[in-house]
């Protein structure tokens, strides 16, 4: 199978037990966890259960309205949407040296700036260089880069290097068993 082919199969897990033998799925496992690692940073991190369009106070029965109660609200609170391959993403991220992983993440989000207008994650390479403190913070990545990137290339460097890194932790035997512990 292709990489594309890859990246196609539904359950992440298939694809990790594939990367062990196989580089196209290797490479697909690794835009996988880096694509979770992202939507973790950038979604998840800030998903609120008391930040939601309906009544917070929705779960308790209001007087003389007899079951008042909000349903969607009390769904919300009870529902939790990490997963055991959320946990699996969070867990490799946190092995990587943490400059490597926040270079990573800048160069994942980064979008062209032909591709998509006035987001702030639209910005040439340079740009990104430039306006590093401020892309890591809304990574929530601020305090893992203690000295900043100095040009592109120290930045293009670092993420390949945690890229790279993650390949040989896919390729290993031992890593895989160390993944599958914390996912389960």
């Amino acid at each position: 199978m292709e990489r594309d082919d890859w990246q196609r199969v539904e359950n992440p897990w298939r694809v990790l037990a594939a990367a062990a033998t196989d580089e196209a799925a290797r490479d697909a496992a690794v835009i996988r966890i880096i694509d979770t690692c992202l939507e973790q940073q950038l979604v998840r991190r800030h998903d609120s259960v008391g930040y939601q369009p309906f009544s917070v106070t929705g779960n308790v029965p209001m007087p003389g309205s007899g079951r008042n109660i909000d349903q969607a609200m009390l769904a919300a609170e009870r529902y939790r949407p990490e997963s055991e391959w959320h946990h699996a993403c969070s867990w490799l991220l946190g092995m990587l040296p943490r400059r490597q992983a926040a270079a990573m993440m800048m160069q994942a989000a980064r979008v062209r700036p032909e591709k998509l207008g006035s987001s702030m994650w639209a910005v040439t390479a340079s740009q990104m260089v430039d306006r590093q403190v401020l892309l890591l913070r809304d990574l929530g990545m601020a305090e893992l880069v203690p000295t900043p990137f100095a040009s592109v290339e120290d930045l293009q460097k670092a993420a390949q290097r945690a890229r790279n890194r993650l390949r040989e932790w896919l390729a290993d035997e031992t890593h895989k068993q160390h993944i599958d512990a914390v996912s389960g």
